[in-house]
């Protein structure tokens, strides 16, 4: 499928506005801060509905293809490796910025943003890199997609078109009613809440589907395209200037987050693929593709970068930090995007894709999972009065730490989780699970030791580690067993995607 890069600058103009929206532009911001302009600089929130429909719409383009199967494991390994090592990049810059008191943060917490489940639950939502929730959100579309694409390539375009502003209509009316009767009460699950959003996303991947089966093959007005182009921009423009400034008791701020000018979008983003003017040829230019390229590196930094950068310029002493930090944050961040995505999330993907290949990813995660849950629960069960577990809380949120970065690193590192060793004989891939976990608890129980002695721990519990050593070696033991016998890691099963045309007709 051919790239449609004039859609790529849009994504950087909208994570502009969240810029905007969060403070980090405010000296720029100043030259337009005039109606209506000056509304539409603060639609971040509209700005991300419109990130989500093209989200979608992206998605269509690339894995919609009729006759072809899909392997929905490689697409999920896909979409976590695009995305997830610049999340815990950023989620690691965030700790750095709160380690005074990260030993006292809930682990809950902390790993339902390992996992990027913090927008289920919403009293995490906001939880570290408060920007993190859409991520959540983004992980719920891509779970889903396979199975919308299963649904939609059956269903005629016309019906795609009317079932996706169906939901749209329900789900707005939801989402309108618990506004009106919850929020603010119940805030951050009103906003944040993923199945409010999923309906942007199913209007991008219509709209996606419809430009491959109807758009890109019929001959269109240039000037129609033009018109649907500029109408749909305007109108979300004005409807987010009169709703902001004008009229009030109309959705707006954070409410249109939820996808209520989604159609609009749509239509903006399908005739902007369809669009051959000057505009687009302009949005083509090299350097606007680079900065929409950029933008999630931007977006998912941004924060973290904030706090840290506005810490520095404090604790350096910087005469009148405020304003240097208003003048000098945007380009600073920008810079920071190209850079990052071009010379580190680029390389980084392509390590851990062949990384990825080469590693049993269910074998890894349930090895991760059970070292963060025997970290969580070991010290409850140890010291079951309550007096004595909180004196060792701050040592279970550090064995928790450990138990994400250190052990996992020790697995890759010795290969305990390669699908290479695991399909050796039992007493070669025991031999390399028990170094991996005997090596990796023996560094962990040494750096809390060290720690220890440092003063930060009142006292060091040796049994605390041995059992956390014993469940390890049973559960890795066992997981890998059942891998071996049951074989776990078979191809994954496929879509075999059928289509119809636009008036319904099956095709192969």
């Amino acid at each position: 499928m051919k790239r449609v890069d004039q859609l790529t600058f849009t994504r950087f103009a909208m994570i502009l506005l969240v810029l905007f929206y969060h403070g980090t532009g405010s000296y720029y911001m100043g030259f337009l801060d005039f109606f209506p302009f000056s509304a539409i600089l603060r639609s971040a929130p509209t700005a991300v509905s419109y990130l989500y429909v093209l989200s979608g719409f992206v998605m269509a383009l690339v894995y919609f293809k009729p006759g072809e199967v899909l392997d929905i494991a490689g697409y999920w390994r896909a979409r976590f490796v695009r995305i997830y090592p610049l999340y815990i990049i950023s989620f690691i810059l965030t700790c750095l910025y709160y380690y005074d008191g990260l030993f006292r943060i809930k682990p809950q917490k902390f790993i339902a943003n390992i996992f990027v489940v913090q927008a289920w639950i919403p009293a995490y939502a906001q939880s570290f890199n408060y920007s993190s929730w859409s991520m959540t959100v983004e992980f719920f579309f891509y779970a889903l997609f396979p199975f919308i694409l299963l649904w939609a390539a059956k269903q005629s375009s016309r019906k795609l078109v009317w079932s996706s502003l169906g939901l749209w209509a329900v789900s707005q009316t939801l989402h309108y009613v618990l506004w009106m009767r919850y929020y603010p009460e119940f805030r951050d699950f009103v906003l944040y809440f993923p199945l409010f959003h999923l309906s942007s996303f199913v209007m991008g991947v219509v709209g996606g589907i419809w430009y491959l089966r109807e758009g890109r093959s019929s001959t269109h007005d240039a000037r129609t395209i033009l018109v649907l182009l500029f109408a749909s921009l305007f109108l979300i423009g004005m409807y987010t200037a009169v709703s902001s400034e004008v009229f009030p008791f109309l959705p707006h701020n954070l409410q249109p987050m939820a996808g209520l000018l989604a159609p609009l979008m749509a239509l903006f983003i399908v005739a902007l693929a369809l669009d051959e003017s000057r505009l687009s040829r302009a949005f083509l230019h090299p350097v606007l593709v680079n900065l929409g390229e950029t933008a999630y590196a931007i977006y998912i930094l941004h924060v973290p970068m904030y706090w840290l950068y506005e810490r520095a310029l404090t604790d350096f002493g910087v005469a009148n930090p405020q304003s240097v930090f208003d003048i000098t944050f945007l380009p600073i961040m920008i810079l920071t995007g190209f850079v990052v995505h071009f010379y580190l999330d680029i390389p980084l993907r392509k390590w851990l894709k062949k990384l990825v290949q080469a590693t049993a990813i269910r074998v890894f995660v349930f090895d991760l999972a059970v070292s963060l849950l025997t970290a969580f629960f070991i010290f409850k069960v140890r010291f079951p009065l309550l007096r004595d577990y909180r004196s060792f809380q701050d040592m279970e949120r550090l064995v928790i730490w450990l138990s994400f970065l250190l052990l996992p690193a020790v697995s890759l590192l010795i290969g305990a989780c390669r699908r290479a060793v695991l399909e050796k004989p039992f007493l070669q891939w025991a031999r390399v699970t028990a170094l991996s976990v005997t090596l990796g608890n023996t560094l962990m129980a040494g750096v809390v030791y060290v720690v220890y002695l440092f003063g930060r721990f009142e006292n060091f519990p040796r049994s605390i580690f041995l059992y956390i050593w014993v469940i390890a070696l049973l559960a890795s033991f066992l997981i890998r067993w059942m891998f071996s016998a049951f074989k776990t890691e078979i191809p994954s099963p496929v879509i075999a995607v059928e289509s119809m045309d636009g008036a319904g007709k099956k095709t192969a």
